[in-house]
């Protein structure tokens, strides 16, 4: 039902995705490495995941109560089901998007350097999870806000605005501690798992502004893939304990 309702968004960002690949395989300066290549299309495309995951999870539970329907009690169905499914199915869609993507970046990859990147599956791996988490969020406040267009605008700018700024404080106040609690932060991961570049292998480096005139910055570049993913996990966990508690609630 959900693919028959959305086959039309997911028609189009399915060519979205594989024409903007194409595009920046075909514009990109080939005297880069593959790795670079790879790397700097992931960046893009972490965005993407981002505002598609809105158009498909923003609406799952505000739009069955904005509608009344999330006040029916269905004999052979009941309210737990019915968004689960929903989730699941959205879920699904965006999973075959990110894995459209990344095939075809790996086919352009392979056309113009002729060789694969085996690092590229780890990323398709962490991209996944990392969506799990997004749509964790996402059903999180769509349980909340009333309406989805607000959802949309409260996770984007949460994650444009929020996560920078308390990333930020938090280097003014302590340099040492690793903002491990920012998915914006974590997202990095999908992008430098990727080997090669400047930096490589490192998960920080030092900034310097003004020459000598002022102490360098210390800049994070990534986590490391255990504390990525138990992050995501807990995201996850606590997303869907309080979207529950939330949904509990609405009953009443």
């Amino acid at each position: 039902m959900e693919l028959r309702l959305r086959w039309k968004k997911v028609l189009f960002f399915s060519i979205v995705s594989v024409v903007f690949v194409l595009l920046f395989s075909f514009f990109y300066p080939y005297h880069f490495d593959e790795g670079k290549l790879f790397r700097d299309e992931i960046d893009f495309f972490r965005f993407f995941i981002i505002f598609v995951s809105c158009f498909f999870f923003s609406d799952i539970v505000c739009s069955e109560f904005a509608n009344k329907t999330g006040y029916i009690l269905f004999p052979k169905i009941n309210r737990y089901k019915l968004i689960g499914g929903k989730y699941i199915a959205n879920l699904s869609i965006i999973i075959f998007l990110v894995i459209i993507h990344y095939l075809t970046l790996d086919i352009s990859v392979w056309v113009i350097y002729d060789t694969v990147i085996p690092e590229s599956y780890i990323s398709l791996g962490i991209a996944i999870f990392y969506t799990i988490t997004l749509s964790g969020l996402l059903l999180l406040f769509s349980t909340i806000m009333p309406k989805a267009n607000l959802t949309t605008v409260i996770v984007i700018l949460i994650y444009l605005v929020g996560f920078l700024i308390l990333e930020q404080a938090l280097t003014a106040i302590n340099q040492e501690i690793e903002p491990i609690f920012s998915l914006n932060y974590i997202g990095n991961l999908i992008k430098f798992v990727i080997p090669g570049g400047p930096f490589s292998g490192e998960r920080w480096f030092l900034v310097y502004y003004a020459g000598d005139l002022l102490p360098p910055v210390k800049v994070w570049r990534t986590p490391t893939m255990e504390v990525a993913i138990l992050i995501m996990s807990l995201y996850i966990a606590l997303s869907f304990l309080f979207m529950f508690l939330a949904l509990k609630r609405k009953e009443l």
